[in-house]
């Protein structure tokens, strides 16, 4: 396997602008930048992506929330005079109120640093019990070691940060079906704890075909334990997708994708008890559930996320 390194139309009145140095359900304190935050949602979920818009002066060069260690870059759309971009909250970040920074460089390279409050809220995400046959849980040696390397490529892999958004617009399904396993599930398997289901599960036939949920290039087509025939999508900045138990990978590592392009067709290989597509999403490490991501366009009709 080969490893490689917002537009939006304006906001519905019931949206509010708030400062920077705001707490996002509180009331506005000065700042000496003199910045106005939105989140969408304004309370985000553990699990969640999280679009943020920031209305400052287009003169930028470069802008950028930092969350937890992460870097989330913005863009900056020229129609509504804000920066845009999303944030993702992994599913395990515990339940508080956390201070973000946003830090922004001037043409003149001076940098500037201002902070604003994001609440994130607790999620009961279940449990799930499953029985599978005790050779997919009760790993030999050899097995293991081969799973544990597997691990150890995909989290090299997903720490790549490409300084470069491929993606634009809305994220689309991946594939047609009936979703039947939901994001963040306590996996308990023959009766062993076993670590969460960290994408969603769509029930389809073998052979449909799996799109990109947007652009991007294919840094991974392999067979892996776990997740038997797998893609994964390097859309920029952090942002991966991935695509598992496919019965078949109709690209190669290096191509670039457009949003809809068919990276595959589903299947059932890797650790599977049926036909399905397991979709995943990373964010600068973050494990979030996809549908959030689906859903942020609901919530801003009209806006450049629904092209």
């Amino acid at each position: 396997m080969n490893f490689i390194s917002i537009r939006f139309q304006p906001f519905l009145k019931f949206l509010i602008f708030i400062p920077v140095l705001l707490l996002l359900t509180g009331k506005p304190v000065s700042a000496e930048n003199h910045f106005r935050v939105e989140s969408i949602p304004r309370g985000v979920k553990q699990g969640e992506v999280c679009l943020i818009s920031i209305f400052g002066p287009p003169s930028l060069k470069s802008i950028y929330v930092e969350f937890q260690g992460a870097k989330f870059p913005l863009a900056f759309s020229e129609q509504n005079g804000t920066y845009e971009g999303l944030i993702g909250i992994d599913m395990d970040t515990r339940p508080a109120t956390y201070e973000m920074k946003i830090v922004t460089t001037d043409r003149g390279s001076g940098i500037h640093l201002s902070n604003f409050s994001l609440k994130v809220e607790e999620v009961d995400f279940g449990i799930q019990k499953l029985s599978l046959p005790s050779a997919m849980v009760d790993l030999d040696r050899k097995t293991l070691e081969r799973v544990n390397k597997e691990a150890g490529q995909l989290k090299s892999l997903f720490r790549v940060f490409r300084d470069e958004r491929l993606w634009a617009g809305a994220f689309i399904r991946p594939v047609e079906g009936e979703r039947s396993t939901a994001f963040g599930l306590r996996r308990i398997i023959n009766g062993k704890r076993q670590t969460p289901h960290t994408g969603v599960d769509f029930r389809a036939v073998e052979g449909t075909p799996v799109w990109a949920c947007n652009s991007g290039m294919v840094v991974l087509v392999g067979e892996l334990f776990f997740s038997g025939k797998s893609v994964i999508l390097d859309h920029g900045w952090g942002f991966y997708s991935m695509y598992f138990h496919l019965s078949e990978a109709l690209v190669k590592e290096e191509d670039r994708v457009d949003k809809g392009a068919i990276l595959g067709r589903v299947g059932s290989t890797g650790r599977s008890t049926g036909p399905h597509l397991h979709w995943g999403i990373r964010m600068n490490g973050a494990r979030v559930d996809p549908i959030s991501l689906l859903n942020i366009k609901s919530q801003i009709p009209g806006s450049g996320l629904t092209k």
